[in-house]
């Protein structure tokens, strides 16, 4: 076997070099050869004669490469087959591989692939976290969730992509790292673990504070993570703010009643839920779905009727309890500015982030979380132009377009600008 021949099996493995092409070249370098006599014995004649070697062989090169069967060209690009097993709770495809699956297979968060099911192959970014906006395609492999899925972040798969258990999705490569940016930036760890946080206040560490912004009037509103729930060790401290805020009213808006009857919640927050002092609005973090707007709705309507000061929470107190807080500022007169950096606290308060210390993550944190949030509740289509919106006006109009009259908007910008006697 000639050493071309080496050469290519141990780049291509199977691909072999065809005895023709073996035969043709040696017998190039034989007529070489017998011909020398013949030929210039100048140096710059038996370069050339080389060049012609050289030449023949990185042609035959670009030949094979074209040429090998389409397993081995695979061989280059990250693929994994599986199926459909079901469906959690947010419209989420769950697979039938988990993260080390995709890892073996060569992929690692960041990438950008592609799932085919049914012949419909759709691109999107692969992640730890749901880091991308709302309604737009990704895969997941979120550290609490048994497998690998994919969704439409916070609105769901569409229709025709539900129901589809047992159906076979292929998963592909499409740009390495293409997303690693976002990844890197998005997928902050804090922990439960008080004695981690040894420089903050109690009220920090349960994200629980006073919303400021606009014309709220001050300790009327406040915003923390749940006092109910104690998954992420935050209650009992969210339940000790209340109570030093003497806070009357709960607007929760991750809860149903089933949930509530489970929790073995801390005292103050027992004191309220038992005197009716709670308003159950659960919510899934996408303000642009027909549920969210409704249920919205129907809670600020509620509200007025339930005395002051009130505080606002979800889980962590970061997304829905961000996006509800916005609205309430916006419509008591806030500055995109002032939104901003309340929404940023949070941050700030689980992983030490702040436009000072990382401008960059937090311009990225706001334009995919927040953004288009308030793009949808102002009705504007540039995301340029949210520096620009009267808040107070944009906010009254998406309340009334949902239902709400003037007389109810009114009355729930009373009791959020008035100090409490």
């Amino acid at each position: 076997m000639s050493l071309v021949s080496l050469m290519f099996q141990n780049r291509w493995g199977k691909c072999l070099v065809t005895e023709t092409l073996n035969d043709r070249i040696n017998q190039y370098l034989i007529d070489m050869k017998n011909n020398q006599s013949t030929r210039l014995s100048s140096s710059a004649c038996l370069q050339s004669g080389w060049r012609s070697v050289v030449l023949l062989v990185l042609t035959s090169l670009l030949t094979l490469t074209t040429s090998c069967s389409d397993d081995d060209g695979k061989k280059d690009v990250p693929m994994l087959k599986g199926i459909i097993t079901s469906y959690n709770e947010f419209g989420a495809a769950m697979l039938d591989f988990k993260e080390a699956d995709m890892t073996e297979a060569g992929f690692t968060l960041g990438d950008v692939i592609s799932i085919t099911i049914d012949g419909k192959e759709i691109v999107m970014p692969y992640y730890d976290g749901y880091y991308t906006r709302n309604g737009e395609y990704l895969c997941v492999a979120y550290p609490t969730y048994p497998s690998i899925c994919f969704t439409a972040n916070n609105v769901g798969l569409p229709k025709e992509l539900m129901g589809l258990e047992g159906h076979a999705v292929v998963v592909k490569m499409k740009e390495k790292g293409g997303s690693l940016d976002v990844q890197r930036a998005l997928s902050m760890k804090y922990t439960n673990i008080r004695e981690d946080y040894p420089t903050v206040s109690d009220a920090k560490f349960a994200n629980a504070r006073a919303v400021c912004a606009g014309n709220v009037a001050s300790g009327i509103l406040h915003r923390s993570s749940s006092p109910f729930c104690n998954d992420i060790n935050r209650a009992s401290y969210v339940s000790a703010y209340m109570e030093s805020e003497a806070v009357k009213t709960v607007l929760n808006l991750a809860d149903t009643d089933e949930k509530m009857q489970s929790y073995d919640m801390p005292p103050y927050s027992r004191s309220l839920w038992e005197s009716n002092g709670v308003i159950l609005c659960p919510l899934k973090a996408d303000p642009t779905a027909d549920d969210y707007n409704k249920r919205l709705i129907e809670a600020l309507k509620e509200l007025p009727s339930h005395p002051a000061p009130y505080i606002v929470h979800c889980m962590e107190g970061k997304d829905r309890t961000g996006y509800v807080c916005a609205l309430l500022e916006g419509l008591c007169g806030a500055t995109y500015e002032e939104i901003v950096a309340d929404y940023l606290l949070t941050y700030d308060n689980y992983y030490r982030i702040t436009p000072e210390r990382a401008p960059d993550l937090c311009n990225t944190l706001v334009s995919l979380r927040l953004n288009t949030c308030l793009m949808y509740y102002a009705d504007v289509a540039d995301e340029a132009q949210l520096k620009n919106v009267d808040y107070a006006k944009a906010f009254a109009n998406y309340l009334l377009s949902h239902g709400m009259s003037q007389q109810q908007i009114d009355a729930l910008i009373q009791v959020l600008t008035v100090p409490s006697l």
